[in-house]
């Protein structure tokens, strides 16, 4: 098994964050969001973070396209970021999440269609409440699964028949077989379970040699499983809530990994300063990219 310790990425190129998530890379761009405040960022390899929404509110989810612009979820609502002609970024809304009111929506994927999945999270965290939801590009939303407590990270199969899908708070990892013709979910399984010791899965990502990465939240670790749940790597990182993890860069191994500090006083924010830093590290493995979003060709403005 091979162990190592990530490096944590300073200013500019790392800002803290309450609550990092969503870590992606789009072949040339990293993206991630704060979600608490609303921050979302994105940043070119060895260059400085740049904001692309600042304080929009809850924000589950940046998607991007692979040509420069994304998705972002603020709350419920479907958003584009696009630059504008002077280069600032500019959001358009082209849509909503159908879940129930007071509901919230969390991490998700694109699939090979350029469609959205995501998760539904129920207010009480119910056992079982929560659902799994494509939205197609022409915004409906349809139920593809059910059963899940906390919705969370999302990663396609090399060949998009399977979707990977961490339940939080159900101590598992989820693998739903989708027909691809169809594109709807034809049975779901657990595809390994994790230990509540071992910390609760949060984000994932894929590398193309089979392996996939869950970031553990509590356990300050990325680890990569093989098809049969066996760890054979594990990057460890200085602060406990490890939260997404994305494989990309130049040669698609570097390895980035978002934290938080959820919960904290500014007390304990003070006495561990790496909490809600971004880290890096190098993966043995290429990362295999993520299906890229496909966006409305135009939307009007958001309020």
């Amino acid at each position: 098994m091979i162990a190592t310790t990530a490096d944590a990425l300073a200013e500019p190129a790392g800002p803290r964050t309450v609550l990092g998530e969503s870590a992606r890379w789009d072949g040339e761009a990293w993206w991630w969001v704060d979600a608490d405040p609303g921050h979302v960022w994105t940043r070119r390899p060895d260059g400085p973070a740049e904001p692309v929404v600042r304080n929009g509110g809850r924000t589950s989810l940046v998607q991007p396209d692979g040509a420069g612009a994304a998705l972002v979820v603020q709350g419920t609502t479907l958003l584009a970021a696009r630059r504008d002609h002077d280069r600032s970024w500019r959001l358009t809304g082209f849509g909503t999440v159908d879940v129930p009111d007071g509901w919230l929506v969390n991490d998700g994927a694109a699939d090979a269609s350029g469609n959205l999945w995501i998760g539904s999270i129920e207010p009480a965290r119910t056992p079982g409440a929560g659902e799994l939801i494509k939205v197609d590009s022409d915004g409906a939303s349809t139920r593809q699964a059910g059963g899940i407590t906390l919705s969370n990270g999302m990663v396609w199969s090399a060949d998009g028949t399977e979707l990977f899908h961490a339940d939080t708070f159900g101590h598992v990892i989820l693998r739903h077989r989708v027909d691809p013709a169809s594109g709807t979910v034809t049975g779901s399984g657990v595809a390994f379970e994790i230990p509540a010791e071992d910390g609760l899965p949060d984000g994932l990502a894929a590398d193309q040699g089979g392996g996939l990465w869950v970031a553990l939240y509590g356990a300050g670790q990325v680890r990569r499983y093989t098809p049969d749940g066996t760890v054979d790597v594990v990057i460890t990182i200085p602060t406990p809530q490890a939260t997404s993890v994305e494989l990309g860069g130049p040669d698609g191994r570097d390895v980035l990994i978002t934290s938080a500090r959820e919960g904290f006083s500014d007390a304990d924010s003070a006495a561990d300063p790496l909490a809600g830093r971004l880290f890096t590290a190098r993966s043995p493995y290429p990362g295999r990219l993520r299906p890229m979003i496909t966006l409305p060709a135009a939307a009007g403005p958001h309020a």
